[in-house]
């Protein structure tokens, strides 16, 4: 406990680990999800995820929102990842028995009974924390899988995967007919989405961010068609020691995502120095990956974006998040966005004027105004000429 954290994540991880379901070389239980490892790329390891605790909840984010962190780490940890290399193509041709059944897997809609024979007894790591997907407890190579019952595939899913579109009209296709955004980023990553001769594994560390993404331009493109937001409105949302502040500012679409570490947190010990961050994109989007703030940018925006195809509206966007010492072990970005998602369904504090709205953010914030200072979006809103180079349509 020398690093001031309130908990330690290895120490939390090792208990819940010790209260998993008994391991063996051969194990009978329900799955409800799959897994892809980024390691060895573009030969992955892919495999589904066991567990007798919980099933039905195991890998359901969009339902998780509310729950203690300890909960959520305790459901996570009693999941085992079984394991078999792949090569990434192999998804436009799975012919092997393996592969095809932990994409029948993927697309139950209800977890499903499984049997398999593993190298030798799954071994696990409290080392190992990711900071976009759902953390997971036990792991091995396996020789074998067998399904003991049959998957419950919804149609729409089975569709989609059998026609031949290409992979963001597939998970369009899909989110339109209310499928989660959670089990849209597992299909593509199992290779079930795509036209047949380009499919191909996905790591779903990048299934999760590239979902988002490509989720995020359709409703971005949609958004353009819509009137100007005409007031300042603000939103807030905390949970799991992450603290939100969504500003809406009248205009055209503008979308900026500002963390600050507080030191004590999972990523920064209590003696280093305060850490901020940023990412921005104008009007046109994004040309390159947002590399500072990584996933939590898409999955942000994600939520911001469902609310403004609702209002039909557009507006700029500000995303403040504030990671504080209560965030003591990472759960995965489904929370960036199921947080940003619960603002959203606040009612707002309406401005008349920017002032206004950040001295309203100041009093709810840690970080006062440091943050201001690294907002790119705030600068370009503080000065009309250069407003006008990026924008290009200001009425004065």
């Amino acid at each position: 406990m020398l690093c001031g954290k309130p908990y330690c994540p290895k120490v939390e991880k090792a208990k819940s680990l010790a209260r998993t379901l008994k391991v063996s070389k051969t194990m009978q239980a329900p799955s409800p999800t799959v897994f892809v490892g980024r390691a060895g790329w573009p030969h992955v390891q892919a495999g589904a995820m066991l567990t007798n605790y919980e099933p039905e909840g195991a890998d359901k984010p969009e339902e998780w929102f509310g729950k203690p962190l300890s909960a959520l780490v305790d459901l996570r940890s009693q999941l085992v990842r079984t394991k078999e290399k792949f090569s990434v193509v192999s998804a436009m041709n799975p012919g092997g028995y393996d592969l095809i059944r932990v994409q029948e897997i993927a697309m139950s809609s209800k977890s499903v009974d499984t049997e398999v024979i593993f190298n030798k007894e799954p071994s696990f790591s409290v080392e190992s924390f990711s900071d976009l997907s759902p953390p997971y407890g036990p792991s091995g190579e396996i020789k074998g899988i067998r399904l003991t019952e049959n998957p419950k595939i919804p149609r729409k899913i089975d569709e989609v995967v059998t026609d031949d579109l290409k992979a963001v009209s597939g998970e369009l296709k899909l989110y339109k007919g209310g499928t989660p955004v959670s089990k849209i980023s597992k299909l593509l990553s199992i290779g079930l989405l795509g036209e047949k001769k380009s499919k191909k594994l996905v790591p779903t560390r990048w299934s999760i961010t590239a979902t988002d993404d490509m989720i995020g331009k359709k409703l971005m493109k949609d958004i353009k068609d819509f009137e100007e937001l005409g007031d300042y409105q603000l939103f807030s949302s905390t949970y799991l020691g992450n603290h939100f502040e969504v500003l809406l500012v009248p205009g055209k679409w503008l979308f900026e995502n500002i963390e600050a570490y507080i030191p004590g947190n999972i990523w920064l010990d209590k003696d280093q120095p305060l850490k901020v961050i940023s990412d921005w994109e104008p009007y046109s989007g994004r040309t390159t990956y947002a590399s500072n703030v990584t996933g939590a940018y898409y999955a942000a925006r994600l939520a911001v974006l469902e609310y403004l195809k609702n209002l039909k509206r557009q507006a700029g966007v500000i995303v403040l998040r504030e990671i504080t010492p209560d965030y003591w072990y990472p759960v995965g970005v489904w929370q960036i966005r199921e947080n940003v998602r619960a603002a959203m369904k606040t009612k707002p504090i309406v401005f008349n004027t920017l002032r206004e709205a950040l001295e309203e953010v100041e009093t709810r914030c840690h970080v006062k105004r440091v943050w201001e200072k690294e907002s790119r979006v705030l600068e370009l809103l503080r000065s009309r000429e250069i407003l006008r180079a990026y924008m290009g349509t200001i009425k004065d």
